[in-house]
């Protein structure tokens, strides 16, 4: 297998730490595409996206959504990312997709705050702004209920912070937010997280 990838894609960091906690590293070649001036070429012989991640499975088939890229590692590991308990599981799931709309909300700011000043929605900047800091203190109240637990859900919130630091500082998500700045600080002792960190 193979997985297609750019350094500091934060839905690429989200695949490749699901590799690494799945034990599947042996299994999937890792493929940089960061520098790579063809790399949108290389994207679309997989799909129409023109995005990464990609994974390419072994029988040729090319999954390039993360969430699903996630699920599908879980399954090839026999369940390594996700609790098997009925009930953890769904916790462990609610907190993905809310750091999944953190992480969208996060990425589009950053496209618009790249944009030419000229062509910024100040609108959507606010909008989404507002967005990422009432999922900053969902999560944080969700994990001080749930409680602190290494799977793919808090993988996804440690990706998304990770990018809030990278692309958005000023956020101040640590501001006020101890539980959720005690699970970052935890989680990012662990290789996986360490080894997928964004260069900035």
């Amino acid at each position: 297998m193979k997985l297609l990838f750019s350094g500091n894609s934060p839905y690429a960091r989200r695949a490749r730490i699901a590799v690494r906690e799945a034990d599947l590293m042996s299994q999937i070649e890792e493929v940089d595409l960061t520098h790579d001036e063809a790399r949108l070429d290389v994207l679309l012989q997989y799909g129409p996206g023109g995005k990464v991640p990609v994974l390419v499975t072994e029988s040729g088939v090319a999954l390039c959504e993360s969430m699903l890229i996630c699920k599908y590692l879980d399954e090839l590991a026999g369940g390594k990312l996700y609790p098997s308990d009925a009930a953890k599981r769904l916790q462990c799931l609610q907190l993905e997709s809310m750091a999944s709309v953190l992480l969208d909300s996060l990425f589009t700011r950053s496209r618009e705050n790249r944009r030419p000043a000229q062509d910024q929605s100040a609108s959507v900047i606010a909008f989404e702004a507002q967005r990422a800091a009432r999922c900053y203190d969902a999560l944080d109240a969700s994990i001080a209920e749930i409680g602190i637990h290494a799977d793919n859900g808090a993988f996804t919130v440690v990706v998304a912070l990770g990018y809030a630091n990278f692309r958005h500082p000023d956020d101040d998500w640590r501001g006020g937010r101890t539980t959720l700045s005690t699970l970052y600080d935890e989680l990012m002792v662990r290789p996986a997280l360490i080894d997928t960190a964004p260069v900035f």
